[in-house]
């Protein structure tokens, strides 16, 4: 281990470009490429001993490490806090749970300005020191801008003696916090905190000043004043509390009509609407319809102005203006019957959830015309929400077994069951004073019974269900508010139309049966509220058919990208914006990994939901483009249930009269779609739209085409390469290709489409619909995922197929599909490397594995040796770094590979008998550049 320090330290003090074991090089960590928590979460797991020292914790930012905490007390490995009460910033409640773990050792720091910050680390004898700007607050661990320096060092190093020992030095010398000093200091915190409330009132907004909007808001107002030029209506998608009804409002601000008309469901959500207008539009008489129909801003329920003789107290064209909130339901009676009758001069619906599965085409009733959208993401990016705190938590076995979809309510409500939902609540607890909780069920009599459990242990709960009054669900939501009541449990019917922003715990109790009603349940709690600084998702995962869906939820991707779901699964903290951080237990982890490996996600019942919902959405058919544009599921998810896209669309709808496409038609679609698509560079794509336009390519115009509209250097081999795919020059042995007809075809000294190919996209509308689709689609795939820089056409850390990785490196390699293991390529003297890690025997005494994110293992084939007959073999020639490795690496079989870059050099290589009896060569491997952290961490952490 010494010799490892010091060369680490020799490269990150005198020479970075000296070879030494990444894991111990001096870095510096910021929220920059990944979120700090990220790192001291990996930390801890593996740390034989820790030590924080902070000026100020927060509850927010101890709850960030709670699983780990958890697993950390059930190792038995201990750990020392200390704090300070400087500026008496700390929070008591974070202070409070610390306590509860039995391995940690808590002390405080009094009446000194402590601004000192470390993360100590033990491993054996070595220590990991960071030490910088971050407290363990929320902020600082997921998106301030923050330095910390990370130092490796043995026991006895100068570095551990003086910062480890001053830490002991001061933490011996306090007493260690118990409830009684907890106390002393909650009630000075919370006199502090009083007095920093009279403060800030005196600076707040005063009552009468006018809100203004945020940037997301200005993007969608400039966007409905466009549509105003041409149209009469839009519709206005925005996520649950990022303030479409001040959308609305400031919209209505510069439009200034005589005459308003504010449609909904729920009084309580016309009384906030009415609020919100005042507040906007200061100078305009605003009124309930009951109280007076004949104001100038009236706000009406929808159950009330459908009624005959109070629609017919208006005119058609009585108002300018007409807002509809929570239009989705737009398919009912009475939504038709007031959509119907009224011609506003313009009309504006607006939705948190506009796909629907009652058939209902919201989008037609709006004229397809979308002003905005703001979904979830985009909300916590621009923290118009609250950030949250989801824990993926592993359901218990009732009985022996998992609770699964199919479980009787008996072991739903199992007292087990229920005792292990309240342990687990209390433990990752809730910001705030008092707790307001949500607890999601499947059933209504599992409400009712977990309600009535909940209430015999202490815990005040009531079920509301489907059969309750508004009237009835107006009185319990109060309730909850005023912290009457602890939790309300529910099925569905909080799924929308319900406002409830105290709500800082959501439980879910169910199985995931539906991404977009996933989202709406945990949409309940991300609503701001005064103090609220998160809320606490708590997802117990059973055994359930779709837990999948979860990642696609939370993740709001939907493109059913097996890689990245697990990905997600891994890294989520990282992969989702703002201060909001994801946790999966491991064995909840997985039960969603085996479920995403088992289940096949090109079938026709998962294509057609999302093709139902963008042909909704459009209006017309929608094309592979509209799915990627819309985050629908990935055209090539698509393209794996059928050859074609035509194909699929004669299966999905097999009434319509689509256009006929030809045998040689069709054989070229097959060929684009399957080789070409999705794209990993512009350059074949580019071939062919440079020859749609023009009749003839010449090779250096595209090549300086090429370069210059993509900003690229040296793209000769590339263009070259790319034309020898269209043109077939390459796939003389590849049988899979051999079926296909060429599309370019070459000349002397330039190239062209092939003429049966031309012909056919000239004369035939519906196959250059496709073709056009194609390439429109694989444009813009390339150009988001796969974006090039300098001269490469391939990217580290992407995703390829076995053929991918050949072609994008300009190597023409006919039989790609058939390889295993490496392939060698003498006349460029490059050895391309497939690594599997968790493969199967002859590997399984040997596996394939990382020692760090730059160097890792791997075995050749049977039967090989360094050298044979006094002459190196291939396996020597690689061993004596005498080729250029490319490597590709897949987490296990079935997957894709991802590209790690150039190995730099084979550390070792020697021969050894594997578990069969037979000679393999064993190599350690260094690449050029070390792994990004979440492909390392997806790659390693989880088999």
């Amino acid at each position: 281990m010494e010799k490892v320090l010091l060369e680490s330290l020799k490269t990150s003090v005198i020479d970075s470009k000296l070879e030494s074991d990444y894991n111990y090089q001096h870095r510096l960590l910021s929220n920059k490429k990944g979120k700090i928590v990220t790192t001291f979460r990996e930390e801890l797991m593996a740390c034989d001993e820790f030590i924080i020292s902070v000026a100020f914790i927060t509850q927010g930012g101890l709850t960030l490490f709670l699983e780990e905490l958890k697993e950390l007390e059930r190792k038995g490995i201990k750990g020392k806090i200390l704090t300070g009460d400087y500026l008496n910033f700390t929070q008591p409640k974070a202070l409070e749970k610390i306590l509860e773990f039995k391995n940690i050792e808590l002390k405080i720091l009094s009446n000194e300005k402590f601004h000192a910050k470390g993360y100590f680390f033990r491993k054996g004898d070595l220590w990991t020191i960071y030490v910088g700007s971050s407290n363990l607050t929320q902020t600082a661990l997921t998106v301030n801008f923050e330095w910390n320096l990370k130092i490796d060092s043995m026991s006895d190093g100068q570095i551990v003696q003086n910062v480890i020992g001053e830490f002991e030095d001061i933490f011996s010398k306090l007493p260690k916090l118990d409830r009684d000093l907890l106390a002393k200091y909650s009630d000075v915190y919370i006199e502090n905190r009083e007095l920093q409330k009279k403060i800030w009132s005196y600076g707040k907004i005063k009552d009468n000043e006018i809100p203004k909007p945020n940037m997301m808001q200005i993007n969608a107002l400039e966007n409905l004043k466009k549509l105003r030029f041409t149209e009469t209506k839009a519709l206005l998608i925005s996520a649950t509390g990022t303030g479409k009804t001040y959308l609305s409002a400031f919209d209505v601000a510069e439009v200034n009509p005589k005459r308003v008309l504010f449609i909904a469901h729920r009084k309580t959500i016309l009384l906030k609407a009415m609020e919100t207008f005042r507040s906007v539009i200061p100078n305009r008489k605003m009124s309930l319809y009951e109280e007076n129909p004949n104001g100038e801003y009236i706000f009406a329920m929808i159950q009330t102005l459908s009624k005959d003789n109070h629609l017919k107290n208006y005119r058609e064209d009585d108002f300018d203006y007409i807002i509809v909130d929570e239009v989705h339901h737009g398919g009912a009676t009475t939504y038709q019957k007031i959509l119907n009758y009224f011609k506003p001069k313009f009309l504006l619906g607006m939705t948190a959830t506009p796909e629907r599965s009652d058939n209902f085409n919201i989008y037609e009733v709006f004229d397809f015309n979308i002003a905005y959208e703001i979904r979830l993401h985009d909300a916590l990016k621009e923290k118009l929400l609250t950030p949250f705190h989801y824990f993926g938590i592993s359901d218990i076995l009732i009985e022996g077994e998992v609770i699964s979809d199919k479980s009787s309510i008996n072991k739903l409500t199992a007292d087990e069951r229920v005792d292990n939902i309240i342990e687990k609540a209390k433990f990752y607890g809730y910001n705030g004073d008092k707790l307001h909780g949500l607890i999601f069920v499947s059933r209504v009599d599992e409400a009712r019974i977990l309600s009535e459990k909940l209430n015999e242990k202490g815990i005040k709960a009531v079920a509301l269900v489907g059969e309750h009054s508004d009237l009835y669900r107006e009185q319990v939501i109060e309730e909850l508010e005023k912290g009457d009541i602890q939790y309300i449990i529910t099925v569905d019917i909080f799924n929308e139309g319900v406002d409830i922003p105290c709500v800082n715990q959501i439980i879910l109790l169910r199985p995931t049966q539906s991404a977009i009603v996933y989202v709406q349940q945990i949409g309940r709690g991300l609503r701001k509220y005064p103090n609220k600084e998160y809320v606490v998702i708590l997802d117990f995962i059973g055994n359930y058919e779709k837990n999948f869906l979860i990642p696609i939820a939370v993740s709001q991707n939907n493109s059913y990208d097996k890689d990245y779901m697990k990905r997600f699964l891994m890294s989520g903290t990282n992969m989702i914006p703002g201060e909001s951080s994801i946790s999966f237990e491991e064995v909840a982890k997985e039960r969603i990994f085996e479920n995403i490996n088992k289940t096949n996600f090109s079938t026709k019942k998962n294509i057609e939901r999302d093709f139902n919902l963008l042909e909704e959405q459009l209006g017309r058919i929608p094309m592979l483009y509209d799915f990627f544009e819309k985050n629908m599921i990935e055209p090539s998810v698509i393209l794996k249930y059928k050859k074609t896209y035509d194909e699929v669309l004669r299966i999905l709808k097999p009434k319509e009269n689509f256009g006929k496409i030809d045998k040689n038609e069709n054989n070229y679609l097959r060929f684009l779609s399957g080789f070409f698509t999705p794209a990993k560079r512009i350059h074949e794509i580019e071939v062919i739209c440079c020859l749609l336009e023009e009749d003839r390519l010449y090779l250096n115009k595209f090549i300086q085409y090429i370069e210059e509209k993509y900003n690229l250097l040296n793209q000769k081999e590339n263009c070259e390469n790319a034309l020898k795919h269209l043109t077939k020059e390459i796939f003389t042995s590849l049988s899979t290709v051999k079926e296909y007809l060429p599309i370019v075809t070459k000349y002397e000294d330039y190239f062209v489409l092939s003429s049966d190919f031309k012909k056919s996209y000239k004369n035939n509308e519906y196959l250059k619909k496709h073709i056009d689709d194609l390439i429109k689609y694989n444009l813009a795939y390339v150009n988001k995922n796969y974006r090039q820089c300098n001269e490469s056409s391939i990217i580290e850390y992407k995703e390829y197929t076995k053929q991918e990785g050949f072609w994008q490196l300009n190597l023409d390699f006919n039989n790609g599909y058939q390889v295993s293991g490496y392939t060698v390529f003498e006349e460029e003297k490059k050895v391309i490397l497939f690594v599997t890690l968790e493969d199967e025997p002859p590997f399984s005494k040997y596996e394939n594995q990382f020692f760090d994110n730059k160097t890792f293992s791997w075995y050749s084939k049977e039967r090989r040796c360094l050298v044979r007959n006094n002459n190196l073999t291939i396996e020597g020639k690689i061993a004596k770094n005498n080729y250029v490795l490319e490597g590709f690496i897949k987490k296990k079989s079935g997957e894709n590979f991802y590209y790690l870059g150039q190995i730099e050099k084979v550390l070792e290589a020697k021969e050894i008998i594997n578990d069969r009896g037979n000679e393999v060569v064993e190599y350690i491997l260094k690449l050029k550049n070390p792994i990004e952290n979440t492909l390392f961490e997806y790659l390693t952490k989880l088999k």
